[in-house]
């Protein structure tokens, strides 16, 4: 097997990005492996440069690349549904939400557990001609990202509680998004929603289990749809919505809508912008399928996938 550490040159000066080079290069040579260190250039040069790895050689290769969900995103986009293609992550973002679908989160860090970890097969969503990796977002939470990003930008936030400020604010806007969300039973939801969430992981947000009872081996997309509601409302509600528990909740459930499928649409009066692993695009219409198992995704040794909140107790750190 191939090993490629991928890492980003903005930080590659730092003390913290040195220390991580040494520990590579120390660790595959004491295991005699070959492999790679590829600095980016640009955005989308991960891409590039494991397209480019995967024309060159039919060995097995592990990508590892530094990065927060976007990255994962990015990575899960080149090379989907290839037995001789792993992929892992070091978490650098800001977020983090798709390690959290697994326990002991802090060995993601160590580069001894990532080589010697093992390559889970998981799901993907499939929405339009793009797939997504952990969530997707539209309506309140989507706004939400959008905010965050901007208190980043301006640096009146830590990226800890971009999200959370970015929540206040958009409160205070008005939100309530007409979709119309079709079904393969027959059902048709067409109405205002507050938000709605597409999990095949559980976290969004830096934190909040959007879709508790998601499960990245299920063969199942998690939806999440809140109705219109008031912000006083929306403000009882956001506590269960954020622990995952809202499914237990009874008044809650009078305004959510929750179903797991394999497949369905969305449509939308005019083009919307949708939050897919927290990058933000555009779409009039959505076509949401799960590709079973498509995604070889390293799991760092000593780190297990955690169960659904609603299937088994889940003793795990978020």
């Amino acid at each position: 097997m191939i090993f490629h550490f991928i890492l980003n040159p903005k930080s590659g000066r730092s003390p913290q990005q040195k220390k991580m080079e040494r520990e590579i290069k120390e660790a595959c040579a004491k295991r005699q492996l070959s492999y790679h260190i590829y600095y980016t250039t640009c955005a989308g040069d991960a891409t590039n440069y494991v397209n480019e790895m995967i024309k060159i050689s039919q060995e097995r290769q592990r990508f590892i690349c530094v990065g927060g969900d976007g990255t994962i995103n990015e990575i899960a986009n080149t090379a989907p549904c290839n037995p001789n293609v792993e992929f892992g992550v070091i978490p650098s973002g800001s977020g983090n939400d798709f390690v959290r679908n697994f326990t002991k989160t802090e060995r993601f860090s160590k580069i001894e557990a990532q080589i010697d970890g093992k390559a889970e097969a998981i799901d993907l969503i499939k929405c339009n001609d793009s797939y997504c990796v952990n969530m997707i977002n539209i309506g309140f939470d989507c706004a939400v990202v959008k905010e965050a990003a901007r208190l980043k930008k301006l640096k009146i936030a830590t990226p800890g509680m971009s999200y959370i400020m970015g929540v206040v604010v958009t409160l205070f806007k008005p939100f309530g998004t007409q979709m119309k969300i079709i079904f393969d039973d027959g059902e048709v939801l067409e109405k205002k929603f507050t938000l709605t969430a597409i999990g095949n992981g559980r976290f969004c947000g830096g934190g909040f289990m959007a879709a508790p009872a998601a499960f990245l081996q299920d063969g199942l997309l998690d939806i999440c749809a809140i109705d219109k509601i008031s912000r006083f409302t929306f403000i009882k509600l956001v506590k269960s919505y954020k622990d995952g528990t809202y499914l237990q909740n009874e008044k809650a459930m009078k305004f959510i809508k929750h179903k797991q499928v394999s497949h369905f649409r969305m449509e939308f009066p005019e083009p919307l912008p949708v939050c897919n692993d927290g990058e933000i695009i555009g779409a009039k219409s959505i076509d949401f399928t799960v590709v079973p198992k498509a995604f070889n995704f390293v799991v760092p040794k000593g780190c297990e996938l955690r169960f659904p909140y609603n299937k088994k107790e889940d003793t795990a750190t978020v």
